[in-house]
């Protein structure tokens, strides 16, 4: 009898070794479960949008200028990984051209100036499954929280065909144009422009027997004060001051499109004044202005239609000088604007 009890003890010994065994299993079965839950990055299958703060006057359409400050967060984690300089200069774009990523075009919708909109934005409006930068992974949702500045609707376009504008520069403002305007310079004088910024000003004189097409849009958009107020967005250290963008991130323009008048190799210099463009007779308004031998170098198809001839080493200097020198931005670290730009003929 002893014997059976000592050896019926072991069976129930070993029977809950096994169930403890067991139930260890189980619990690192779910844990390990619940860990694979934890891990799962936080993402959203729609688009999210949260007024954090209501603004006045009339809601965003397609076609206004934004002008904003932002934050930009992924939402698993909250990293930010982007923002605009607060408080200048803010960041403008045209809504719903294309200039931004498509959870922007349609998020911003509806906002008035002086709101504050929250974006939750899944991937496949934002960057997919390439990513950016390296941040921003394949497959991640993005978290914006966007200050709307101002709204400004867009503009009506001047019935085609253009009118050429007054010589003297009397034409009232205008920033949009059905098509590109007809020829309206004399190809038998010299044309000037006296192009003043917040940081100085520095005279052009224009080509027109090489570029006359080209020189003809300047001339005519400049009477029409069309780049008063704009910005230079973009200058790259050692390259080039681009300027002329009405959305003021290089997807603006007039309205219209024309071609090219291309320089032979090796003609670009500092101060030259070349058209900016997105491809093959793409141009519009967007110019800039050669600022260092990356410019220089630049391969010769981009309209070249002028050379700056005063104010190189002040005015361009001071420009350039505002370019990142790490790098890390194309942006201007400070801003630059046109306050004007005067074309007188002789």
């Amino acid at each position: 009898m002893a014997k059976r009890a000592r050896t019926t003890k072991r069976k129930r010994r070993g029977l809950w070794i096994g169930l403890l065994v067991a139930a260890v299993v189980a619990i690192a079965g779910v844990t390990a479960l619940l860990s694979s839950d934890e891990k799962k990055p936080v993402t959203v299958s729609e688009l999210v949008i949260t007024d954090l703060q209501v603004g006045t006057g009339d809601p965003a359409v397609v076609g206004d200028t934004l002008a904003v400050h932002y934050v930009g967060t992924l939402l698993d984690g909250g990293t930010q990984f982007d923002s605009s300089q607060d408080p200048d200069p803010t960041f403008s774009f045209v809504l719903g051209a294309g200039g931004v990523i498509a959870g922007w075009d349609q998020g911003l919708l509806g906002v008035q100036a002086g709101g504050t909109r929250q974006l939750d934005i899944p991937a496949e409006l934002a960057y997919a499954d390439q990513g950016s930068g390296t941040i921003i992974k394949p497959g991640d949702s993005l978290r914006f929280v966007i200050e709307v500045v101002s709204v400004m609707p867009a503009a009506v376009p001047v019935p085609a065909p253009t009118p050429c504008p007054e010589a003297d520069g009397s034409s009232a403002r205008e920033t949009a144009f059905e098509e590109a305007p007809p020829m309206c310079i004399d190809s038998t004088k010299t044309y000037t422009a006296t192009i003043v910024t917040n940081l100085g000003e520095f005279t052009v004189t224009l080509d027109a027997a090489k570029a006359p097409n080209t020189v003809n849009n300047f001339v005519v958009l400049s009477r029409y004060h069309f780049y008063d107020g704009l910005t230079c967005h973009r200058i790259p250290l050692d390259f080039v001051a681009q300027c002329g963008d009405p959305a003021g991130n290089g997807s603006g323009g007039p309205g219209y499109e024309f071609a090219d008048e291309l320089p032979a190799a090796g003609e670009y210099q500092i101060g030259s004044i070349v058209m900016a463009n997105s491809g093959p007779n793409t141009n519009g308004s967007q110019f800039f202005v050669v600022t260092g031998p990356s410019g220089v170098a630049l391969s010769p198809n981009f309209s070249l239609f002028g050379q700056v001839t005063a104010g190189l080493d002040t005015a361009v200097n001071a420009i350039a000088a505002t370019a990142d020198e790490t790098g890390a931005s194309q942006a201007p670290t400070s801003p630059v604007n046109i306050v004007r730009i005067t074309i007188t003929e002789s």
